[in-house]
């Protein structure tokens, strides 16, 4: 026996034995584990899956149930508002002995063209207040066949509809009067009121199949029994008894009565429940699990067969393989272990150039062949990339040295002032002179931080200058608190929101506009900057986009770039505590809210 387990696995030491050690190790106990894992998992998953079908089914069932009541509401309502209607009503309940016929001839012509509305209609009744009554079925020709005619039955729904003076609904109530054949239906019942004076003549009562509480499936079987699907369908009412779904034996019957009938003590059976809305029936659902774990089971089986089957096959596939190949792939480990990768270029063996392990050692030869290309391939392209970065370097160095020193274009605007001043040109004078300071202002260290009071004062400066070019078509105002002119921020950080204002907002704004700039020290320490405008305002989905942009911390596109600018650089000062808010409606102008915190940290200029 021990002779004929090494023969199959090998020695003790052999690579053989290895390999079938390993296989068992990395594939079939990690197999066998993901298996079982996958199986609880697909169960839980089709559990919950099955379950989420029977909840939106529930769903589907109570729509259909309520659009169905809701159309059988509508001819009940539509009849007892008719104007010929009440008059006959009237008259039956009111009227002699003479002209009763007649009307009740010409009623029951009224109730006829209303029953054959809908096919769950299988009789409207009109109960008068003496006692008096007309109906119309589908079913029975003689009066005498169901409950319309005893007088009794019919007071006892007459009082139960005109004491709730409202849309009722009685289930379930057998509307045959023989003891052959049970009739199951659902009653919905209104007063019959003239719409003027108030007065009630009666009610009128329309008979439903019971059948409509269900799904036309459903309908079809009404014998209530559980399908392969794993799921019975029934509808009970408030006092928990089964009004269809059931079949006619299980009408009117309890609940619990009807679960231990058809499933006795079977485990595994759940529940859901979903209540009609505007009804007081229920929706149950009633779930077998067993139905659904044979199904899991019988899937586990399969897979652990075709896995006890892929092994055994492997065994015996790796048995003849490893016969003829062990000793062949020993003999190349050996000669790459000896082989140093200096003085040989390939490795020297005595296998067949014919046999498949000859691969191994052809691939190895043309690898090493390859490793030494791309040596010498590498070691030129770092003498390029050196040469490259030095060339890189002398054009900076060139582009550096024919920047022009900004003090020169401060001195021609100076020289351009003083001109202007000889003639006499004040007005150019002082748009010169405002734009060399807002040259100085800009050109110097932008990452330099300043209180808000020399921002605002720049501000003024650039909102001078726009006013002028554009013939003075809006204007500025501005609310700033004592304590917050003295709040550090980083400089131009305001300018391409009021740039991005005064070229889109004000795009189409000859006369009128309005910017409005607010800021105030919050309780929390942090300044609040709200910069209003009373433009053309955005588009939802403009707003939308950049509000998504901003809530993402992505870039935003070439459309917003005022707002890209300002919003780059709170990330790359503040991080995460700065923030801005963009607020707008067309038509009615934007506002754009700055929360900066404070950071005192570093030297700043005011």
């Amino acid at each position: 026996m021990k002779s004929h387990m090494e023969r199959f696995l090998g020695k003790k030491s052999s690579i053989q034995r290895k390999v079938v050690v390993v296989y068992l190790l990395i594939a079939v106990l990690p197999l066998i584990i993901i298996t079982l894992s996958a199986s609880a998992i697909y169960y839980r998953s089709f559990l919950k899956e099955a379950y989420g079908l029977v909840e939106q089914n529930a769903r589907q069932h109570e729509t259909v149930v309520q659009e169905r009541m809701s159309a059988y509401e509508n001819v009940l309502y539509e009849l007892i508002t008719k104007k010929d209607y009440i008059e006959l009503s009237r008259n039956i309940n009111t009227g002699d002995e003479n002209s009763l016929l007649v009307d009740a001839a010409h009623m029951e012509a009224l109730l006829r063209s209303c029953v054959y509305t809908y096919d769950g209609i299988r009789s409207i009744t009109f109960l008068a207040d003496s006692g008096r009554y007309v109906t119309y079925s589908k079913w029975y020709g003689s009066m005498n066949e169901y409950i319309w005619s005893e007088p009794e039955q019919r007071r006892d729904i007459h009082d139960e509809i005109e004491k709730s003076q409202k849309l009722t609904f009685i289930a379930t109530v057998n509307l045959s009067n023989s003891t052959r054949k049970d009739d199951y239906v659902i009653l919905m019942g209104y007063p019959v009121k003239n719409l003027r004076t108030k007065e009630q003549s009666g009610v009128l009562v329309m008979a439903l199949e019971d059948d409509v509480l269900l799904f036309d499936d459903n309908r079809v079987k009404q014998a209530g029994k559980m399908d392969n699907s794993g799921v019975t369908t029934v509808i009970v009412d408030n006092n928990d008894k089964v009004l269809a779904g059931g079949g006619p034996a299980n009408v009117n019957e309890g609940y619990q009565n009807y679960l231990k009938e058809e499933f006795g003590g079977r485990k595994g059976i759940s529940e859901n429940r979903r209540k009609i809305g505007g009804t007081e029936w229920t929706i149950v659902n009633i779930i077998d699990a067993a139905v659904y774990q044979s199904e899991i089971y019988h899937f586990i089986k399969i897979v652990f067969i075709l896995m006890i089957t892929i092994t055994c096959l492997f065994f015996v596939i790796l048995y003849f393989i490893s016969k003829k190949y062990i000793g062949a792939i020993q003999k190349i480990a050996q000669n790459i272990h000896d082989f140093k990768g200096t003085d040989a270029d390939q490795i020297i063996t005595d296998l067949n150039e014919e046999d498949e392990l000859y691969v191994i050692v052809r691939q190895f030869n043309t690898m090493t062949a390859r490793v030494n290309s791309l040596v010498e391939t590498l070691r030129q392209r770092n003498e390029e990339i050196k040469i490259a970065a030095i060339s890189q370097k002398h054009a900076e160095i060139k582009a550096l040295e024919a920047q022009i020193n900004p003090h020169f274009l401060y001195n021609i605007l100076d020289s351009i002032n003083w001109r202007a001043i000889e003639h006499d040109e004040e007005e150019i004078s002082n748009m010169l002179g405002t734009l060399g300071s807002l040259l100085r202002y800009s050109v110097s260290n932008i990452d330099m931080k300043v209180v808000l009071g020399a921002e605002i004062s720049w501000l003024e400066k650039y909102i001078f200058l726009q006013r002028d070019r554009f013939q003075n078509s809006f204007d500025c105002q501005y609310d700033i608190t004592d304590e917050a002119m003295q709040f550090p921020i980083y400089k131009m950080l305001l300018q391409p929101i009021i740039e991005n204002i005064i070229l889109h907002a004000f795009e189409d704004v000859k006369e009128g506009g309005m910017i409005h700039v607010k800021a105030f020290v919050r309780l929390d320490g942090k300044l609040e900057i709200s910069i209003r405008d009373n433009g053309c305002g955005m588009t939802e989905e403009t707003l939308a986009e950049i509000q998504k942009e901003i809530s993402e911390k992505g870039a935003l596109n070439s459309k917003s770039i005022g707002i890209s600018n300002c919003l780059h650089r709170l990330r790359i000062y503040y991080q995460d505590e700065a923030d801005i808010v963009v607020n707008s409606k067309p038509g009615k102008g934007t506002e754009f809210i700055l929360i900066i915190p404070d950071k005192q940290e570093g030297r700043i200029y005011g």
